[in-house]
C-alpha cells in the first residue's frame, strides 16, 4: 500500500489534486447519460453470467467499462426506487413510498445539481410512475413524458423503446449543433416490464418451438403450480423483451460513437428493480425483497476515467448513483437530508474506486436497507447475508450467495439470527 505522509509538499499535492477534480467548468465537464431499464434483473444479462444471449450491446458496454456485480435497489417497484436513483436518498428519507406520494421540493435531485452547474438537462420517460406528478421533472429543462401519459393497464401492453430512443437521438442531435454546455440525459425504458410481448423476431427468439397457450399477458394471474414448460416460455418472453431493449440501446450507442461522444460521456445503465418467477412462491415484483426483485445491473462506462474491464464484487446501492455521477463528472455533491450523518443508510460517492484512486482505500461495506410496497416486509442486506423482518417478532436470515439461490438458513429462534439482528 502506498502511504502519503503528512509533509507540506504532500499536503499541497493532495490539495491541488482535490481542487482540480472539483472545479471543472461547463466547457470541460463530461456529458452524462443515465439509462434505467424497468424490471431488469441482473442475472438475465450475459455480462452477469446468463446462459442466453440477451444483451450483446450492454455486455460490450460492460467490457469496456466497469460492472458492479451486486447493486441493490431499496424497493421492488418503480416509484420509490427511481426517486432514490435521482436523489441519493433511501425511501425512508425521501418519503416517496406509495403511489400517493410526491417528492418534496426541499429534496434536491441530481438533475437540479447538474443544471445548476451549467448542464443542459433532459428526461425521457415511458412508465406511468415516472410522470412529473411525482416530482421527477425537477431539474430538467426538457421533460418528455408523452409516452408515460397512458393509464397503467394500457402502458403494460404497448411498445415504446424505439420511440424513446428516437426522442433521445433527436435531442442529442439538436444539442450537437452548438455543444455549448455538457448534457445530462435521463432515459427510462419500459418494455421489459410486464406484459411480456416483444415484437418479432424477439417474441420467438428464445423459445421457437413452444406450442402451449400461455403468453406474457397478465402474468400476475399465473399460479405457482404452473407447468414448468409454460413457465419456461414466460421467461423466454421476458428474455425476448431484454434482447429487444438491448437492440434499441445498440442504436443509441452507435449514434454516440458516430458523433464521437462516447469518450467524454459518462454512461450509467441500471434498473429500478428485477422480477421474480416463482423462485420464492410469487411472480412479478412489488411484494418480495428477494434478490430476484432487488438485485439490479449497474454498468458505468467512461473511458476518460474508468478503466475497461473492472468488476466490483462488493455490494453497492441505487442510492449511491447520484453522488457517484456527480463525483465522476467533477461536480459538487448534493447535501444529505433526512438522516443523521452517522446513520448507515447514507449514500456514497463510488467515483474514487471507479477511478482507482490510490487514496480511496479499501472498498467500503455498503449496507442496503430494503422495503416492499407499504413496508409490510423490510430487510437489511450486506455482503454476508440478508435479514428479513416478517413481523415485529419474527425474522428470517438468508444466504445471498447466488449459487445457493438465496435459501433460508436460520429463523428468529436461532442464535445466529439473533446475533445478526443485534448487530
Amino acid at each position: 500500500m502506498i502511504r502519503l505522509h503528512h509533509t507540506p509538499i504532500a499536503a499541497m499535492m493532495a490539495l491541488l489534486l482535490l481542487v482540480a477534480s472539483c472545479t471543472k467548468g461547463p466547457e470541460s465537464a463530461p456529458n452524462v447519460l443515465l439509462i434505467s431499464i424497468d424490471s431488469l434483473r441482473a442475472d438475465h444479462l450475459g455480462s452477469y453470467g446468463y446462459h442466453r444471449d440477451t444483451s450483446p450491446n450492454l455486455d460490450a458496454l460492460a467490457r469496456n467499462g466497469a460492472r458492479f456485480e451486486v447493486a441493490v435497489a431499496p424497493s421492488p417497484w418503480t416509484l420509490p426506487s427511481h426517486v432514490t436513483m435521482m436523489t441519493g436518498r433511501h425511501p425512508v428519507a425521501h418519503g416517496v413510498r406509495t403511489n400517493r406520494s410526491r417528492l418534496g421540493d426541499d429534496i434536491p435531485t441530481v438533475a437540479e445539481a447538474l443544471r445548476k452547474n451549467g448542464y443542459a438537462t433532459a428526461g425521457f420517460v415511458a412508465g406511468p410512475y415516472l410522470r412529473s406528478e411525482y416530482g421527477y421533472h425537477r431539474g430538467f429543462t426538457e421533460f418528455d413524458e408523452s409516452l408515460a401519459a397512458v393509464d397503467h393497464k394500457r402502458s403494460h401492453k404497448g411498445i415504446s423503446s424505439p420511440q424513446m430512443v428516437d426522442k433521445v437521438l433527436a435531442w442529442i442531435d439538436k444539442w450537437s449543433a452548438t455543444r455549448e454546455q455538457p448534457f445530462f440525459a435521463f432515459l427510462h425504458l419500459w418494455d421489459v416490464h410486464y406484459d411480456y410481448a416483444p415484437p418479432p423476431p424477439f417474441d420467438h427468439l428464445f423459445d421457437p418451438d413452444y406450442e402451449g397457450t400461455v403468453d406474457g399477458s397478465a402474468i400476475l394471474r399465473l399460479k405457482p403450480d404452473i407447468a414448468p414448460r409454460d413457465l419456461e416460455h414466460v421467461i423466454a418472453l421476458y428474455d425476448g423483451e431484454i434482447r429487444f431493449t438491448d437492440h434499441e440501446l445498440g442504436r443509441l450507442f452507435t449514434f454516440l460513437r458516430e458523433r464521437k461522444l462516447m469518450e467524454n460521456t459518462i454512461i450509467v445503465v441500471t434498473a429500478d428493480h428485477g422480477e421474480e418467477f416463482f423462485e420464492h412462491g410469487i411472480i412479478g415484483h412489488l411484494l418480495g425483497i428477494f434478490d430476484e426483485s432487488v438485485r439490479v445491473p449497474l454498468i458505468v462506462h467512461f473511458p476518460k476515467a474508468v478503466r475497461a474491464g473492472q468488476v466490483f464484487d462488493q455490494q453497492v446501492r441505487l442510492m449511491d448513483l447520484a453522488p457517484t455521477i456527480l463525483g465522476l463528472a467533477g461536480q459538487p455533491g448534493m447535501p444529505s437530508l433526512g438522516m443523521p450523518v452517522e446513520a448507515p443508510i447514507q449514500d456514497r460517492d463510488l467515483s474514487p474506486w471507479l477511478r482507482e484512486d490510490f487514496l480511496a482505500g479499501a472498498f467500503p461495506d455498503n449496507v442496503a436497507f430494503l422495503e416492499n410496497y407499504g413496508a409490510s416486509r423490510v430487510g437489511v442486506r450486506s455482503n454476508r447475508g440478508k435479514l428479513i423482518r416478517i413481523n415485529k417478532d419474527y425474522y428470517e436470515l438468508y444466504n445471498v450467495n447466488p449459487e445457493l439461490g438465496e435459501k433460508e438458513r436460520d429463523r428468529s429462534t436461532d442464535d445466529t439470527t439473533r446475533a445478526v439482528l443485534a448487530e
